[in-house]
């Protein structure tokens, strides 16, 4: 019976953490739309179009991924995948808010760092819960399936940034925008991306290596 009412007690200071997320990306699409349609008229260093279309996606995949893991875990999604998400976005959006990435000479590289590893992070949790124990190969033991994730979660995010980067270029082409920055800048970004995603799966697999437990977030 104690044990039931702790874990009560721990749903629903999950469920406070999550809520407010919600909260956090609802306000935070709502201002950004306002903004999109000239009922607000607050300045932003690139693109109102590339906020929005940012925000919704990362909460529309949320929400079906909080939903499918409570199907099949009976659990909530956990609460620190909700903050690290609603992290990253919100630096992404502050970035642009506050004209910081003109402003800081390092954020723009900080941001497409912190949110591959989040990105790449979050993914491994879902490939591990979802589906990867299906795999029932000789050769894929706790170890095997361990790298199997990473490797799935790793390219799933690089390949994520990359379409990412090709969004910002179709609305230049598309809406004459200035989004791309100069020739160098979607190499940059993609190198970002890239040594966060290795970061991200390095923490993982040392993670491993101490515990011994494939499950990071249970």
């Amino acid at each position: 019976m104690k044990f039931l009412i702790n874990r009560l007690k721990d749903e629903k200071h999950e469920l406070i953490v999550i809520h407010f997320s919600r909260l956090f990306f609802a306000g935070l699409i709502v201002f950004e739309l306002l903004n999109y349609f000239k009922v607000l008229r607050f300045n932003t260093q690139f693109t109102w179009l590339g906020l929005v279309i940012t925000s919704i996606a990362c909460l529309i995949l949320l929400e079906i991924t909080a939903h499918k893991y409570r199907r099949k875990k009976g659990a909530y999604l956990h609460w620190s995948i909700w903050l690290i998400v609603a992290s990253g976005l919100s630096m992404d959006a502050f970035g642009d808010f506050f004209h910081l990435y003109n402003k800081v000479c390092w954020w723009d590289q900080f941001v497409h760092f912190f949110v591959s590893g989040v990105a790449c992070f979050t993914l491994f949790i879902v490939i591990s819960a979802f589906w990867i124990d299906k795999f029932k190969f000789s050769l894929l033991f706790k170890t095997g399936r361990l790298k199997l994730s990473l490797l799935l979660a790793a390219t799933s995010a690089m390949s994520l940034s990359a379409l990412y980067e090709i969004e910002e270029y179709l609305e230049d082409v598309i809406f004459h925008t200035s989004r791309l920055g100069p020739g160098t800048d979607t190499a940059n970004d993609l190198f970002c991306n890239f040594i966060g995603i290795l970061v991200a799966a390095a923490i993982v697999y040392v993670y491993y290596l101490i515990t011994r437990d494939r499950k990071i977030l249970e």
